[in-house]
C-alpha cells in the first residue's frame, strides 16, 4: 500500500520524510511539548531522524500510519497525528498526536484528526479508536472529547515514564 495522502483546508497529511527532522527537532526539543510524551526532551537533531524511521517502520511493518502535518501556506510540518497499537484482528487501533506549540490553540490538530478518524474507520476498518492521555493533560481531553470520544475512566500507574508511574486515562470511540 502506498502512504496516504489526506487534506485539509490548511494542511497536507503525508508520510514523514528525513527532510522533516529539523520541523521535527523544533518541537520536540521544548519541554512542553514532551511534558505527557514517553519520551525525553530531544537533545539533537539525530533523535528527530530516529523518531522518523520509527514512524515509518511501523507503516512497513503493517502495525500503524503516522502523518506529518504540513502547514500549506508554509510548507513547514507543525505536528504529527496517527495510529499505532494497530491490532486489525480486533479492528482497533490507539490514535496519538504531538503539534508544535507555535500552533496551539489555532484548531489545527481539532482540523487534522477529523479524516484520520474517518480514514480508521472506512479505510482501516478500525471498529475502536482509543486515546491514552496523562489526566492532567486537559487540551487532549478537550481535542478528544470534541472528537466524539467518550472518558472510559482512568488506569492508575499505568506507564512507567521518565522513571515514575503516571496513570493514563483512557478514551475511546467506536465505529457505530
Amino acid at each position: 500500500m502506498d502512504y496516504p495522502i489526506l487534506e485539509t483546508e490548511r494542511l497536507i497529511l503525508r508520510q514523514l520524510a528525513i527532510e522533516d527532522s529539523e520541523d521535527l527537532f523544533e518541537y520536540f526539543s521544548l519541554d512542553e511539548v514532551m511534558e505527557y510524551y514517553d519520551l525525553e526532551t530531544f537533545k539533537t537533531l539525530e533523535e528527530s531522524k530516529k523518531i522518523i524511521h520509527h514512524f515509518n517502520n511501523e507503516f512497513e511493518k503493517g502495525k500503524g500510519f503516522r502523518w506529518a502535518l504540513e502547514l500549506k501556506s508554509e510548507k513547514k510540518v507543525i505536528g504529527t497525528c496517527g495510529y499505532h497499537n494497530w491490532f486489525s484482528e480486533h479492528f482497533k487501533a490507539e490514535v496519538g498526536y504531538e503539534l508544535n506549540p507555535k500552533f496551539w490553540r489555532k484548531s489545527y490538530m481539532k482540523e487534522a484528526i477529523k479524516p484520520i478518524l474517518a480514514f480508521g474507520f472506512e479505510t482501516m476498518k478500525l471498529h475502536r479508536i482509543e486515546a491514552l492521555i496523562d489526566p492532567a493533560n486537559t487540551s487532549s481531553e478537550k481535542l478528544l472529547l470534541a472528537a466524539g470520544f467518550k472518558e472510559e475512566g482512568t488506569m492508575r500507574d499505568f506507564f512507567f515514564e521518565k522513571g515514575k508511574f503516571v496513570d493514563a486515562t483512557i478514551f475511546g470511540l467506536i465505529n457505530e
